[in-house]
């Protein structure tokens, strides 16, 4: 026995059987809900659980040799029915139940206990050759199925007591699965389960289902769906579908509840026909979706609807060629609920377009808000000034003529006959209908039961009225009686004084008077809203109806003829309509509101209304039509007078070539060919037979070519002029009309033509003379500019050109000079700007006369080159400017001199305190602070420095210097610029690069230079902006190569041979010098380097600079610190009057052991140098009263000896003065800002060389 099972679990669904197979248990199930019991080859029961026989478990130990019937007989004990048996006593129930389950072959047995729960037995075999009974429970499977049955049956209930058609079909075949009592009753057939019915077979179009059940995939419900049903006589029935998806009998399916509206569809089509036959454009949509409800044939028409647009939304907004008219009119509509007489250009689907005017009004319908419109193609009116489309047929269908009760009477009034239907009709009373009853007795006894409504409490009254209304012989009296039904009476007189009497139940017709009561109203608003005028006449003259556009037009008269000036026309279109049954633009004077006589235009049609024809009209003002056309027929007339009486030949040829007509002066032109030259002709018809006559020198078999070329001035409307083979020579000009034809001119030119052949001869004289003049003459036509001669010179000078107007950059210079020309009737020295031949451009000086020349203003004119004079004049312009930059650079020296001043002394005294802080101070945070400060003054030091480097004029001081060192201090003074102005700076220094011998000064200004105008040259750049400085070894010349290159626009091609041309400069004039590339370029080179310049096609610039590696050695080195002399006690006399400066000064020698005493002016330092001797004295330049010359000065000639003691400390090295004076008193000097060890490396020389 297998593990799982001695712990009581057994796996019921894992268990696969088939004959003769063992079973496996896979998933263990607690014994509760499974038992079994396990028997051996010989049937004798070996093991069981629980679950097999109640709550009681067999043991080993407590088994007897027990068979299965016994077992069976166990298990039976505990239940209350056996395969849906009760549970019987005896035996024989026993062995049949045994029988039963321990057939392995046999379907598993359902079982259910004594305390209700639910067991499945079935029989399985062993490996061993025994079997195992198993027992599962399956209680809650089988309690939901019983609660599914009942479900079901509620269900049933629920839906054959509904009042309303309820099917339950599978979505896919359409098979009904269930189907409602009234469902049956709709389909008119009884519904039988276990035979397949589809409800398919019942839809009159069998795509509605499909088109359900995908509705239904994409919704929760499908609500108010319209589908059409056949049922088993064949009749067809509306349905309003209610539709979801579900499940039934574990089957997809689709319910389906359905409400008959065959009668409302009935109202429906009643009222959708009287619209879809509207002689008018109109229709009614949903206010909010714009769902088309009904439309009238001719609205379909008009606007092009096809019948998948009666299906779907239609966007009224599309017809609309202008967007933004049908948003105004949406509004307003929106607004007032109403608009009227809106003319609008509307678009068919086809693209055509047309002119409509309408009214739109919003009212409730069926209870929604809904939009009646009515329209009217008014595009021929708007075409033709006013005259308007055919008038609309009027809506005029046949009422259907009922079966009637019929009662005759005689002049007695007693009954003679009645038939079946009389009696029905008056079945409340029919026991009295028989021969001879009185009438007036029949209505006495019929007030008296209660048959008439209106009777009912006054019986007498009612009666008298009845009688009198018998009098009157009243047709059609309409009666509503007392049961809610409606009959019609009519009462005709008979020749032999009695009368007939019949009787028609209206009920039917009374409620869909109702419904079209509705209808008629709508369509009285609409064709109220027709601003076109419309009337509905008898040929009687009675008016039957007439809206609001009629009265405005016509006023109220008596007759119809009244409205006819000539009121004979009206007879006249009474016949045409009584032959034809229609007319169309039907012309006659009429009168309107103001009894003005005004043409107008009618269309008519003949209908059946009522049993009678009638006319239905429509009438369009076209007064203002027929006055334009008699203006325009007298227009032509003058016209063609006008035209008759030109000079010039005249001829008129329409868009197909065709002549239209021609004066007599073209005919007499073409003479010879005039009896050709009749309206209709082909203009290459007409000229071909010209050239045939020989009338133009053609030779006969050049006629085709001339015949293309007169083509090609057709297509290109040429002027030219032609000589007839007479010798007479025409001007002929063709130009278009706006129709596509053209209009041909001609004029005799023969005179002309004469003249001008001899003043060529004249002509010919006066050329020959001026073209072997050199001075550059031309004759110039003044109001057009149109060169009319021009000498050999002038062509040499500004080149060959059709007119003046060419020569001048400036066409508004000629403007000016002909004004002034004309105005004086001579211009000396006129100087403007010229085009040259070679295409560039020069400034000439002009003088000219003004002429007549053949009936025209002639310009004679003179122009001299005036390149030379202007060369010379802007040379001397540039060399002023040149002396000018020299005063502005003088002027920056003097500035900065002072700017340096008066910075240095206070960097002086931060640097300086800085140092002594850090040398002095024991705390390390102290030092660090220090450390911080003096580094920050230094590089505003080195900035002040570098400023008076490149503003002073001094000789150069070379040494071996690093270019790194040179870079780092230029991109120092430049970065903060060129990172404020938002562009990026890098830079790549290659390590250990040889030194050069070089000016550290001179070469910092030059990469200064290129720094700032890369940084320019990136101003207003939308592109990458980057400034990157590089350094490299070049293998080859062992040169050092610094790279300064930008992402910027590049430099033209045209300007980089000059770039590097002294006070060559493309900025604006005051924005730069040039002389800053020139100055680089110079100092480059007195450095043995050159520099380059590359700009490529992309972008971007790179300026090159190529430096030998030094090879020299440094002619001397400074003392070392810690080779100072011994400085204890040497007198030293410090003069300066920045009282910071001089303590720093003092503090410093002091710590080196020097006697030091402070003067704070050149004053006080005389006074001290009268009471004893220094050996060293230290003084400032600048200082008010007494400088640092005048107290040089006066050593010199007060206490010579001490002059060679004395040394200047000075912020001021660049200006001339200064510099002049340090030159000529060769006394040595400091540069401030002054940092401690720079000033005890001075001292300490100016010691050791004094000793």
């Amino acid at each position: 026995m297998c593990a799982e099972t001695k712990r009581g679990y057994y796996r019921p669904r894992g268990i696969t059987r088939t004959k003769g197979t063992t079973m496996r248990p896979d998933n263990p199930v607690p014994s509760t809900h499974t038992g079994y019991a396990l028997f051996d080859a010989n049937h004798v029961l070996v093991d069981s659980n629980p679950g097999i026989f109640g709550s009681r478990r067999l043991d080993r130990g407590e088994m007897q040799p027990t068979d299965a019937i016994a077992a069976v007989a166990e298990a039976l004990s505990h239940l209350k029915s056996f395969d849906g048996r009760p549970i019987e006593p005896g035996n024989a129930f026993v062995e049949s139940a045994a029988a039963r389950w321990t057939q392995i072959d046999n379907a598993p047995v359902e079982a259910e206990t004594l305390d209700g729960r639910w067991k499945l037995l079935t029989a399985h075999p062993r490996p061993d050759g025994g079997m195992a009974l198993v027992s599962v429970d399956i209680t809650e499977m089988k309690r939901a199925q019983i609660a599914h049955q009942e479900n079901a049956e509620i269900f049933r209930c629920i839906t054959d007591s509904h009042p309303l058609p309820v099917w339950v079909v599978d979505a896919g075949s359409g098979q009904i699965l269930y189907e409602s009592l009234d469902a049956s009753k709709l389909l008119g057939r009884k519904w039988t389960p276990n035979e397949p019915q589809f409800l398919t077979d019942h839809f009159v179009n069998s795509g509605e289902f499909d088109e359900i059940s995908s509705l239904a995939s994409n919704s929760e419900i499908v609500r108010d769906h319209e589908i059409q049903l056949r049922n088993t006589s064949g009749s067809a029935v509306w349905c309003s579908t209610n539709c979801r998806r579900g499940v039934y009998g574990g089957r997809p399916s689709l319910i389906i509840g359905v409400l008959d509206i065959t009668e409302r569809k009935q109202r429906e089509d009643l009222f959708g026909f009287l619209i879809k036959h509207h002689p008018l454009p109109v229709w009614m949509n949903d206010a909010s979706s714009g769902e088309l409800i009904y439309q009238s044939n001719a609205a379909e028409r008009l606007l092009g609807w096809s019948k998948k647009a009666q299906r779907e939304t239609v966007r009224l907004g599309d017809y609309f060629v202008d967007p933004e008219k049908h948003r105004e009119i949406n509004r307003e509509l929106m607004q007032k609920g109403v608009v009227e007489n809106c003319e609008v250009l509307l678009k068919r689907p086809d693209g055509q377009e047309f002119w409509a005017t309408g009214n739109l009004r919003i009212v409730e319908f069926q209870g929604r808000q809904v939009v009646l419109a009515g329209i009217a193609d008014v595009t021929r009116q708007k075409k033709r000034d006013g005259e308007v489309a055919a008038a609309r047929e009027m809506l005029a269908d046949a009422v259907e003529s009922l079966s009637e009760g019929f009662a005759l009477y005689d002049e007695d009034h007693r009954l003679v006959m009645c038939n079946s239907l009389y009696r029905e009709l008056n079945h409340p009373v029919r026991d009295l209908l028989e021969p001879g009853v009185e009438w007036n007795e029949l209505l006495r006894e019929s007030a008296r039961r209660g048959v008439y409504q209106n009777a009912i409490g006054r019986e007498d009254e009612w009666l008298d009225e009845r009688l009198q209304s018998r009098i009157e012989f009243h047709s059609h009296f309409e009666v509503p009686l007392a049961d809610g039904k409606w009959h019609s009476v009519s009462i005709h007189p008979t020749d032999l004084g009695g009368f007939v009497v019949t009787r028609a139940d209206i009920s039917e017709r009374k409620k869909a008077e109702a419904f079209e009561r509705d209808a008629t109203t709508l369509l009285q608003k609409v064709l109220d809203a027709c601003p076109s005028p419309i009337r509905m006449t008898t040929f009687e003259g009675e008016t039957l109806y007439r809206n609001p556009a009629t009265r405005d037009l016509y006023a109220d008269r008596p007759r119809i003829t009244d409205h006819y000036v000539d009121p004979g026309r009206s007879a006249i279109l009474e016949r045409t309509l009584i032959e034809k049954g229609r007319i169309d633009d039907f012309r006659v004077q009429q009168y309107n509101t103001e009894n003005k006589a005004f043409w107008a235009s009618i269309s008519a049609r003949l209908i059946d209304f009522q049993g009678r024809q009638v006319i239905v009209s429509n009438t369009t003002d076209i007064t203002d039509m027929i006055t334009a056309q008699e203006e325009t027929r007298r227009a032509n007339e003058r016209l063609i007078d006008a035209i008759e009486s030109l000079a010039e030949g005249f001829a008129l040829y329409d868009r197909n070539d065709c002549l239209v007509l021609a004066n007599s002066r073209y005919r007499q032109m073409h003479a010879i060919s005039a009896d050709v030259l009749v309206p209709g002709v082909n203009w290459f018809d007409f000229l071909r037979v010209t050239a045939e006559r020989n009338q133009f020198p053609v030779p006969r078999d050049k006629i085709d070519d001339w015949l293309a070329e007169r083509a090609r001035d057709r297509r290109e409307f040429r002027q030219q002029e032609f000589r007839h083979t007479d010798g007479r020579w025409f001007f002929v000009s063709n130009c278009p009309t706006r129709e596509g034809g053209f209009v041909v001119t001609r004029v005799d030119i023969t005179e002309r033509k004469r003249a001008e052949e001899a003043a060529k001869e004249a002509d010919e004289l006066v050329r020959k003379v001026l073209e072997a003049c050199p001075v550059n003459i031309q004759m110039t036509r003044a109001h057009d500019g149109k060169l009319l001669y021009r000498s050999p010179a002038t062509v040499d000078l500004l080149g060959d050109v059709t007119s003046a107007v060419d020569y001048y950059v400036d066409p508004l210079e000629r403007i000016r000079y002909v004004e002034r020309l004309l105005a004086t009737g001579l211009v000396d020295d006129f100087e403007t700007q010229l085009k040259r031949k070679d295409g560039g451009t020069c400034w000439c000086s002009i003088s000219s006369r003004l002429i007549d020349f053949h009936g025209e203003k002639v310009i004679v004119s003179h122009a001299y080159d005036l390149t030379d004079r202007i060369q010379m004049q802007q040379e001397l312009e540039r060399q002023r400017e040149t002396l000018h930059q020299n005063e502005k650079m003088s002027a920056l020296g003097g500035l900065l001199a002072g700017v340096a001043h008066e910075l240095n002394n206070p960097l002086s005294v931060v640097l300086g305190l800085s140092s002594l802080l850090k040398e002095t101070a024991t705390d390390a945070k102290v030092v660090e602070r220090a450390d911080k400060i003096s580094k920050a003054a230094e590089r505003c030091a080195r900035i002040v420095k570098t400023f008076l480097a490149m503003a002073r004029q001094q000789p150069t001081r070379t040494s071996n210097v690093a270019i790194d060192d040179i870079i780092s201090e230029a991109v120092e003074v430049a970065s903060y610029s060129i990172r404020s102005s938002d562009i990026g700076l890098s830079v790549h220094l290659e390590p250990g690069l040889p030194p050069i011998w070089a000016d550290p000064d001179q070469l910092g200004q030059v990469l200064i230079n290129l720094l700032v105008n890369a940084e320019q040259a990136l101003h207003g750049w939308e592109g990458r902006r980057t400034i990157t400085v590089s350094t490299r070894l070049d293998p080859i010349t062992g040169n050092i190569v610094v790279s300064v290159a930008d992402t910027g626009p590049g430099i033209p091609k045209e300007i980089l041979p000059r770039i590097f041309e002294p006070f060559f400069t493309t900025k604006e004039i005051g924005a730069g010098t040039g002389i800053g590339l020139s100055f680089c370029h110079r100092i480059v080179q007195s450095h043995g380097g050159t520099i380059e310049v590359e700009s490529p096609e992309g972008g971007g610039s790179t300026f090159i600079l190529s430096l030998p590696a030094s090879d020299r050695m440094d002619e001397g080195t400074e003392m070392a610190e810690d080779e100072l002399p011994n400085s204890t006690g040497i007198a030293c006399l410090v003069v300066d009057d920045e009282e910071e400066v001089g303590e720093l000064v003092a503090e410093v020698l002091r710590r080196d052991g020097f006697n030091v005493i402070i003067a704070r002016s050149g004053e006080e330092a005389l006074l001290h140098l009268k009471n004893r001797s220094f050996a060293l004295i230290l003084s400032d330049l600048k200082m008010p009263d007494m400088d640092g010359r005048g107290l040089f000065n006066q050593i010199a000639k007060l206490h010579p000896a001490e002059l060679d003691r004395l040394a200047f400390l000075t912020g001021d090295t660049i200006s001339p003065d200064a510099q002049m004076f340090l030159r000529a008193a060769k006394r040595p000097y400091l540069e401030k800002p002054i940092k401690p060890n720079e000033l005890r490396s001075f001292v300490s020389n100016l010691v050791n060389n004094n000793t």
